[in-house]
């Protein structure tokens, strides 16, 4: 099949799984399959308009969601070469929770891939449509381990460098990140721990600098100039929140976010202006994904929701519930996270549970109204009385509701914003 040529045919392949993502994860419905998505930072333009590459990989996340009955469906992205594929790709690797029922369905997409009389519903498009449009790019569309207990459907999308000639796989990659990755400076006193993190992140795209001696902080970042430190809140001679003080009274380093990197117990309130960002991250997903919304700020916050809860099961079904009405969420495990959050990605809406609002004579609601930020705050709890709830709004939320009535207070909110 020949290629489609267009003039401004590029898309950012990162930023286009991002809003697939957050599109597809509503395609589940009430069964209980999450989307999750783990990515370099860093990957080369891609063949194809942006809105086209973005359906085709909600087409085949849909896919995936509808054989899986449970677990999670992970979207990945890496670049191959070889004999794989016949040019330098981005492959974007959408992988089925393993288990034998999804194996056993497997061979059903395989066939669905070549079916071209096969139909699906909207709004996703059927596998062999999704097929020959990536065709027309150059692309391709092609099951993988289809006999094993977790095959994944994969989407391969030409590079644009490859397209234009500028060189073979290896110098297409670098010649991009040399020039697009951001610096990470991050201090970890453990050597080991040091050594493992600064591998994962530097495999994900980052450059990355790193020391085991909080002294060393302030000179790397006025020599090296990051986007981003990361400070581990283990770190003790001198302590992480000493180094962000530091950093926050120097003016060569003052606008520099901070990445506390902790599994301990919340920091006090009381040093919250010392650092630019707080996060509990959970592995190096949640790690690469928190840097990215750190690093992504500026971008419009249209459409998020920040969801401050404590019990990891209540967040998760609260996180579900909410995507399935369209928005992008940021969660919170914690009041002190949740402030911070709030004040470098302003969301749309702020989700909090009323007893960690209630905290501290409403600690988190007087905060986060004093970011002068017009999103509306809600107070969410199990069964509130009247009484509980009037006195949250008249310490700053904008109103409470039951959390099973969350769907309700979504609709309004939608509502009410289409109708400024």
């Amino acid at each position: 099949m020949p290629i489609t040529e267009f003039p401004d045919s590029r898309t950012d392949l990162p930023q286009a799984i991002e809003q697939a993502v957050a599109e597809a994860s509503g395609l589940a419905g009430i069964k209980p399959v999450s989307v999750v998505a783990e990515y370099p930072a860093h990957l080369p333009a891609v063949r194809g308009e942006r809105e086209q590459v973005i359906r085709m990989i909600v087409s085949v996340v849909g896919h995936a969601v509808t054989v899986a009955e449970q677990g999670e469906v992970r979207v990945s992205a890496e670049i191959r070469s070889g004999e794989e594929v016949s040019e330098p790709m981005a492959i974007v690797k959408v992988s089925l929770p393993a288990s034998e029922q999804v194996a056993q369905q497997a061979l059903g997409l395989a066939m669905s891939i070549r079916d071209e009389s096969a139909q699906a519903a909207a709004p996703i498009q059927s596998l062999a449509e999704v097929r020959e449009q990536a065709g027309g790019l150059g692309g391709e569309l092609w099951l993988e381990g289809p006999e094993s207990t977790q095959p994944a459907l994969l989407l391969g999308l030409p590079l644009l460098a490859a397209q234009r000639g500028e060189g073979d796989l290896r110098s297409i990659v670098e010649s991009h990140l040399l020039r697009e990755a951001e610096t990470l400076l991050l201090l970890v006193e453990d050597g080991d721990r040091l050594g493992e993190m600064a591998g994962e992140l530097g495999e994900a795209g980052y450059r990355v600098v790193s020391t085991t001696d909080g002294r060393e902080v302030l000179n790397l970042a006025r020599e090296q100039h990051p986007d981003l430190i990361l400070l581990d809140m283990l770190a003790r001679d001198p302590g992480a929140l000493d180094v962000a003080m530091v950093l926050k009274q120097h003016r060569q380093t003052l606008t520099i976010p901070v990445l506390f990197l902790t599994s301990m117990g919340e920091p006090g309130a009381g040093r919250l202006g010392a650092a630019s960002f707080l996060v509990r991250p959970k592995g190096t997903a949640a790690l690469v994904n928190t840097i990215q919304a750190v690093l992504g700020a500026g971008v419009s916050p249209s459409g998020r929701v920040l969801v401050v809860e404590q019990n990891d099961a209540i967040r998760e079904m609260l996180v579900l519930m909410i995507q399935s009405h369209g928005y992008r969420v940021t969660e919170a495990a914690g009041a002190e996270e949740g402030l911070a959050l709030a004040e470098h990605i302003p969301p749309e809406l702020v989700l909090v549970n009323a007893s960690m609002a209630q905290d501290r004579d409403y600690w988190l609601l007087r905060g986060l109204r004093q970011l002068g930020h017009p999103f509306d705050i809600f107070v969410l709890a199990e069964a509130m009385t009247e009484a509980e709830g009037q006195a949250a709004v008249d310490r700053g939320a904008s109103g409470f509701s039951e959390t099973g009535r969350l769907p309700e207070l979504l609709d309004q909110v939608r509502k009410k914003k289409e109708g400024n």
